[in-house]
């Protein structure tokens, strides 16, 4: 577990950690975050520079066998590829796990713009367009179980954080098969997605596209790219079946 602990703490910094650093941000001694550093460098999944440590990309091989734990994921990865290309903006793919949404894929747009999350991120499911997604192909009772555990904290003055509102997006999300997001994770960021239903041997999961709210927004939004990421998700629920 510490092992863990100091590995998410190294992908976070985004730069090199020295053994000091990383002792006072995981709360272990020198020593044992020395010990557990000297064995994910054995294995592979960090590397030294000089006296700091950083990721290793040997952490990639983990990500894609994790992957692909999702059926058919390279064919859904190429169907999130084509999405971000005929509506140039990030598309993202999200399965559940444990309550939270996780983004497995990003398929980057056609400028630079990109959301605050990465893949590998774990995101509640209540504050974005494919979370919202995901929580509408649970039952009730799952749906008041995931609130219990990981309740509906707010992120910024939009977000959903009372049940009945919760309850209320996800049956028109039911209705229409398709969710819109605006600023509930990050103010300035929009998103639509839509669920893909689980299978027998696939996790609830989530198609969906994200941007600047300025760029984001009336029918380009509501009808062309929400057209597009439903007919996605309904492609790729074609493939999972498969």
């Amino acid at each position: 577990m510490h092992s863990v602990r100091i590995l998410e703490r190294l992908v976070e910094a985004g730069r090199p950690l020295g053994v000091t650093e990383l002792a006072d941000t995981v709360d272990l001694s020198k020593g044992v975050v020395h010990t557990h550093l000297n064995t994910l460098v054995d294995l592979g999944y960090v590397r030294k520079e000089e006296q700091s440590y950083l990721p290793s990309f040997g952490l990639v091989s983990l990500g894609d066998g994790a992957r692909r734990q999702l059926p058919q994921f390279d064919r859904v990865r190429r169907r999130v590829d084509n999405l971000a290309r005929v509506t140039g903006e990030v598309a993202t793919l999200f399965v559940g796990e444990d309550g939270v949404g996780v983004c497995v894929y990003v398929a980057p747009g056609s400028d630079a713009w990109t959301p605050e999350y990465t893949s590998g991120s774990r995101i509640p499911l209540h504050v974005t367009a494919p979370g919202k997604a995901i929580l509408s192909t649970f039952d009730e009772a799952r749906v008041d179980e995931i609130v219990d555990d990981r309740g509906l904290d707010r992120m910024t003055d939009k977000t959903v954080t009372e049940r009945a509102d919760l309850a209320a997006q996800l049956g028109s999300i039911r209705e229409n098969g398709v969710v819109f997001c605006r600023g509930e994770q990050s103010a300035d960021t929009i998103g639509v997605a839509a669920p893909i239903s689980p299978l027998e041997r696939a996790p609830a999961a989530a198609v969906g596209i994200c941007g600047p709210g300025e760029r984001l927004r009336g029918r380009q939004l509501e009808e062309d790219i929400a057209g597009q990421v439903i007919s996605t998700a309904r492609t790729i629920r074609t493939d999972l079946r498969g």
